[in-house]
């Protein structure tokens, strides 16, 4: 906003007005006043001077009367008092100059009143005043003492009138002091505000009514100056919008359609990146897709090996024929660059084929002589480097708004490849943690169920033998009943395994429907009666846990089948706070302290354990000698 200069301000203006008008209304007054103070003291000053003509004729009488020394005395003291009350008042004035004539006036009553008329009034005899008599030049200093005192009150009506004549003086100045503030009021008023606002009022109007021309002259320099350099501003800016309207919309039409096309193709590529892909098809792919969205001529994606020391080659396209034949070679050996020497972050690099570059990369002959320039996007994931997508470009660099546009979003894009290669490494890691972990599953599952079995054919296989060299029909009859028992035992034990890790969960059967196969094929295999309890019910569990709970049931039945000799099994679910999975059987059971007092570890057991600890779960076992088993799974729902 322009500012305002000093001396153009309309409220300095106002301010240094009313200061002025204040200022000259209490001078005027305040001398009015002290005009009427003034008349008020004169008016009192002439009778006092009055007073002396009489205060002297009571002098003279009282010098013929008997015993007129006491009041002749008071008299003289009252004469002496009220001349210098008159000589006190004229010189205590302090608005007004002294008035010389008056001083002098009274001194010259003073000095003849000390020098001329005591000597008169004081008797010669004091103790026959009647005898005294004044003579004729007695008489006339007496009344030429009197004529001086008539003209002391006349100086003083003089001095008095011209007061008065002051005060009206002052009254017409005042008069026209408001008379003259009250037009140049209006018409200051008028010229600085009224016309002002009158004109921005009509401009506002004429706006309203959509002449978009309209402007204010600007005449002043004060505020409504400023005022009305912001409406022609505001009135510019809307006639222009009003003009170039279309224009206006149809860029914001371009930049917006701009916008939603990066987004779509940010959309596009980031979906297309974390679909289940291979990494050779995305890196394909996406080279491809940014080659055609940079606008370049080829490129390729390297991506670092596990020393970080070298690129892999991995995709090229566009790249001339020559550098196929040493494309091998590119990176591990660094007859294309040096990849340590590049700055570390995630900012594109440009560099100039045929120029000399800050970084002293080592650049083909084939490529400075088939492209301009090339930019480099390094791959980034959490602060770690892990490749780069470099583009070749045949046209030299613009360095446009729309260049940096694209190559931000190319940028971005890498940013999200970065996202989708690591994925995929995190991807395979699980995968192949998810393989070994199976693997000692069925490492366990196999020690468990087919070790022991093959532990007692070999037991059983040498007593055959030693049976055979003793020539004991009956135990070569025995011990071929129990080999062929523990080879049936085996093939059970291997078909139960085989189905266990065969059970899945997906879309075709779901958990309820896992779980009665399960409980069916276990009735079929033992002919032990079983029942499921609560299963019509709608359970939380995830897809990894109904997994894992419903190998920790097939592990729990196959113990129940080897090991419990039972005739009734219970299988109860419930689901309110926690899930829960209860099996009970009415078996041989087994005692718990001695296990643990011999450390001894059965296989199954510890199954289930690892696999209840996968899903953050708890298993409870109970079991008592001759009265059965119970094991219990807990998952909480959090």
């Amino acid at each position: 906003m322009k500012k305002i200069s000093r001396r153009h301000s309309l409220s300095l203006k106002l301010l240094i007005s009313v200061i002025v008008w204040v200022t000259g209304a209490i001078v005027f007054t305040g001398y009015a006043l002290a005009l009427l103070w003034q008349l008020e003291n004169a008016g009192k000053d002439i009778n006092y001077a009055g007073s002396l003509r009489m205060t002297i004729y009571h002098m003279v009488t009282l010098t013929t009367q008997p015993n007129h020394q006491k009041p002749l005395q008071e008299q003289q003291d009252k004469f002496v008092l009220t001349l210098n009350n008159l000589l006190k008042s004229d010189r205590n004035n302090f608005i007004f100059p002294n008035n010389v004539k008056i001083d002098d006036q009274i001194q010259i009553i003073k000095q003849y009143y000390q020098h001329k008329l005591i000597p008169i009034i004081s008797p010669s005899n004091p103790s026959n005043p009647s005898s005294r008599i004044l003579t004729q030049t007695q008489l006339n200093t007496i009344d030429e003492f009197v004529e001086n005192i008539n003209c002391l009150v006349k100086l003083i009506e003089n001095q008095n009138t011209q007061n008065i004549v002051w005060l009206r003086f002052i009254q017409t100045i005042l008069i026209i002091m408001v008379i003259f503030t009250a037009f140049s009021a209006i018409y200051l008023l008028y010229r600085f505000i009224i016309s002002p606002l009158t004109r921005l009022q009509a401009a506002i109007q004429q706006l309203s009514l959509g002449n978009l021309s309209e402007r204010i002259t600007i005449i002043n320099k004060d505020e409504f100056s400023v005022v009305s350099e912001g409406f022609n501003k505001m009135a510019d800016n809307l006639q222009d919008l009003y003009n170039n309207l279309e224009q206006k919309v149809s860029l914001k039409t371009i930049a917006l359609e701009e916008k939603n096309h990066e987004l779509a193709i940010l959309y596009d590529m980031t979906t297309f990146l974390h679909e289940c892909h291979m990494q050779d098809t995305v890196l394909e792919s996406f080279l491809d897709k940014v080659i055609k969205l940079g606008d370049a001529d080829g490129g390729f994606i390297g991506l670092l090996n596990k020393e970080k020391t070298a690129l892999d080659f991995l995709y090229s396209q566009g790249l001339p024929k020559q550098s196929e034949i040493v494309k091998k070679c590119y990176f591990s050996a660094h007859c294309f660059f040096d990849v340590s020497v590049l700055p570390k972050n995630p900012n594109p690099i440009y560099i100039q084929t045929k120029q000399n570059n800050n970084l002293q990369l080592s650049i083909p002959n084939c490529i400075k002589v088939a492209y301009d320039h090339f930019v480099i996007f390094p791959i980034w994931h959490n602060n770690n480097e892990i490749g780069m997508v470099v583009l070749y470009f045949t046209n030299p660099r613009t360095s446009s708004e729309h260049e940096k546009q694209t190559h931000y979003l190319i940028k971005t894009l890498v940013q999200q490849l970065a996202i989708s290669v690591e994925n995929q490494h995190l991807t395979l890691k699980e995968k192949q943690l998810a393989i070994l972990e199976e693997r000692n599953m069925i490492a366990q599952g196999l020690h468990d169920s087919i070790a022991q079995s093959l532990s007692f054919l070999n037991l059983q296989a040498q007593m055959l033998e030693k049976a055979i060299d003793h020539k004991d029909y009956n135990r070569i009859k025995q011990n071929l009943s129990f080999i062929q028992k523990g080879i049936q035992e085996s093939y059970e034990d291997v078909r139960e395994l085989l189905l266990n890790f065969r059970t899945k969960i997906n879309h075709t059967e779901n958990f309820e429907e896992v779980i009665q196969k399960v409980l069916k094929r276990f009735k079929s295999q033992t002919k032990i009666a079983i029942e499921a309890e609560n299963f019509n019910q709608q359970f939380f569990l995830t897809q990894q846990q109904q997994l894992q709970v419903v190998f920790i049931l097939q592990e729990t039945l196959s113990n129940i089948r080897k090991h419990s000799l039972c005739t009734h099994a219970k299988v109860t679910f419930t689901s309110d706070k926690n899930f829960t999975m209860r099996i009970e059987d009415n078996g041989v059971g087994f005692d718990i302290n001695i296990i643990k007092e011999k450390k001894l570890s059965h296989v199954g057991l510890s199954i289930m354990k690892e696999r209840t600890d996968k899903i953050s779960g708890i298993i409870n076992i109970q079991s008592v000698l001759q009265h059965g088993t119970t094991i219990e799974l807990i998952i909480p729902q959090s």
